[in-house]
């Protein structure tokens, strides 16, 4: 485990569903300069859907994806809460995915992330992200 000046831990942590690591950038987070990046990255295998699946017994479609937090007070905070809805089975659901126009596909649940550094409606800068994911958090009576 490696610790920085803000006493964020890199590591992996694992599931029944995939993997969540948390890595630290050198690169600028947009709109949050001079805060560095915190890059989350999930990676989710392919597998058999379970009882509590739409079909359950059938396949489906395993993802990776990356996401992105400002390495500053309130990214970390909310990191924090992003770990305990990942432990918890929040983040990805399996349903249909619009992207890939397919059912049984992992796709993300309810709790947004911004997934892109260079704009757009996925990426940053967005100065108001942080306020809304908490939002997201707080609706799903997350700590």
């Amino acid at each position: 485990m490696m610790r920085n000046q803000h006493n964020i831990i890199s590591l992996s942590q694992h599931t029944a569903s995939g993997t969540m690591s948390i890595d630290l950038e050198n690169s600028v987070c947009p709109g949050f300069a001079p805060a560095k990046t915190i890059k989350l990255r999930y990676r989710i295998p392919s597998g058999i859907q379970k009882a509590y699946h739409p079909n359950p017994g059938r396949r489906y479609g395993g993802t990776n994806r990356t996401a992105y937090l400002p390495n500053n007070e309130e990214g970390i905070l909310l990191l924090q809460r992003l770990k305990y809805a990942w432990t918890h089975g929040l983040t990805f659901t399996v349903g249909y995915s619009i992207t890939n126009k397919r059912d049984d596909c992992v796709t993300w649940a309810t709790i947004p992330h911004k997934t892109r550094l260079d704009g757009g409606e996925y990426g940053f800068p967005d100065p108001i992200y942080i306020q809304n994911c908490n939002q997201c958090l707080d609706d799903l009576l997350l700590p």
